[in-house]
């Protein structure tokens, strides 16, 4: 990720806070820090033409070509829950919550955008434990519309508590204990539950005078260290954003054994902004805490300006080595030479590459004039092609049926559940469900309905 840019914008009712981040050789800067104030008094489209507008504003002003652009919301719009699965499940484990979702969230699954994270594997019990969270479609709906408005596109969205996670993995890079996390900025207040540099568990408050004192007086901290760390001797409190930390320690000081003021990276003026930064490290390095909310389809495709530069680099760097050794064997002339045969090879290749463009263009046009002959569709032996380079020895479509761009397969296999990952790898399908239960026929083969959605995407030439 050298080179790479990356915004963090962390939005909640009555603020919006952002950070752009740049990769660098060693390590990376901090390039900006801003934020601004939404007037609640404005209608949902005007706040949304107002975040809109900042983020764009950003772009423009800090002349950013391409960056990775990352959304936060708060998380109280966010359900969080932790789930045990057996192990055998892990292949197919998006399919296997799209249809048991609905007995951990109180919503009907078509109502909600989910994303999860393996947080703890249990290879002798056969167990994994993994981190669900799911927010109401109609809440995400109001963020996917701002994305709709932003010059470079969103990469991702997540939890503000997942960025502030992040953020103190990234501070404490070496970590691995069990430690509560308790971020409070503007009206708001986040405790994070952290182990194994994994999320487990995250609450978020409104109100942070109040808060605070509810989270001291009510003892509500204790409570959760003694829910998730009974057993643990050694639990560390972190403190972001916390005015009387103080305090805090004169007061928990018997409860937790270690109680720290958690640094703030080089350049930021604000601990708010915490969420923000850790949102914006999606972008310039891998980051433990991986969830994202924001549908495939509509994310923006990952910037590779930095793989780009540094392929650059390693070829002009291989170029200049290769051109300094040759200059202690040849002389002037041989050089001259040489360098007068390849260009007259490279103008013979341009040639041929721009005979080539040209055929090429030719080439697009009229795939272009075949496409409009059937709008709205596909081509069919291009999914009879995909099906039967993809479809493994010992399974059989007996029947297909193609409605649009959404397909229906049936028939047999010595393993049906394999065929939904199998179909998932291809580039041409997406949504790929059972639409009804397996069941084996006499030769005890599994009998199979699959549906999915044709995604023929077309390529530039």
């Amino acid at each position: 990720m050298f080179f790479n840019s990356s915004i963090g914008i962390d939005i909640n009712s009555h603020r919006i806070r952002a950070v752009h981040l740049k990769a660098a050789f060693k390590g990376m800067t901090l390039v900006s820090e801003s934020s601004c104030l939404l007037d609640e008094s404005k209608s949902r489209q005007d706040r949304q033409s107002d975040i809109s507008d900042f983020i764009n504003g950003i772009i423009r002003e800090e002349k950013i070509a391409a960056s990775d652009l990352f959304i936060g919301i708060s998380g109280d719009q966010a359900i969080l829950r932790e789930i045990e699965f057996p192990l055998a499940v892990k292949e197919n484990l998006r399919t296997t919550l799209s249809y048991e979702i609905e007995k951990y969230i109180p919503f009907p699954a078509g109502d909600i955008y989910f994303d999860y994270q393996i947080v703890a594997e249990d290879k002798t019990q056969e167990k994994l434990k993994l981190l669900l969270t799911a927010v109401k479609k109609e809440t995400l709906d109001d963020f996917l519309k701002i994305a709709e408005s932003v010059d470079q596109g969103i990469s991702g969205m997540e939890i503000a508590p997942a960025a502030v996670a992040n953020y103190y993995f990234h501070m404490h890079p070496d970590t691995q204990g069990p430690a509560v996390i308790v971020s409070i900025r503007d009206l708001w207040a986040d405790v994070m539950i952290v182990q194994n540099r994994a999320l487990i568990y995250s609450k978020t408050f409104a109100g942070s005078g109040e808060t605070v004192d509810s989270l001291l007086a009510g003892g509500q901290l204790v409570q959760l260290r003694d829910v998730f760390f009974e057993t643990e001797k050694t639990v560390r409190l972190v403190l972001y954003g916390v005015r009387e930390a103080e305090d805090w320690r004169r007061r928990l000081s018997g409860e937790f054994q270690e109680i720290v003021t958690g640094n703030l990276h080089a350049g930021i003026q604000d601990a708010a902004s915490i969420p923000a930064f850790g949102l914006a490290l999606k972008g310039i390095r891998p980051v433990p805490v991986q969830m994202n909310l924001m549908p495939v389809g509509l994310r923006k495709k990952p910037n590779r300006t930095g793989i780009y530069v540094m392929a650059a680099l390693a070829g002009l760097l291989l170029l200049s080595g290769g051109l300094w050794v040759g200059s202690h064997l040849m002389s002037q002339r041989q050089i001259l030479k040489s360098l007068e045969a390849e260009s007259a090879r490279l103008k013979a290749e341009v040639s041929v590459v721009e005979e080539m463009s040209a055929e090429t263009r030719m080439i697009k046009k009229n795939l272009e004039y075949l496409s409009s002959l059937r709008p709205g569709n596909t081509y069919i032996i291009e999914i009879m092609k995909e099906l039967s380079d993809i479809i493994p020895q010992g399974a059989w479509i007996t029947d297909f049926k193609l409605n649009g761009n959404k397909l229906g397969l049936y028939g047999m296999a010595d393993s049906a559940s394999e065929l939904i990952s199998i179909l998932e790898k291809s580039p041409l399908f997406m949504d790929v469900v059972f639409l009804s239960a397996i069941r084996n026929d006499r030769d005890g083969k599994e009998v199979f309905r699959i549906g999915c959605n044709i995604q023929l995407k077309k390529q530039s030439i």
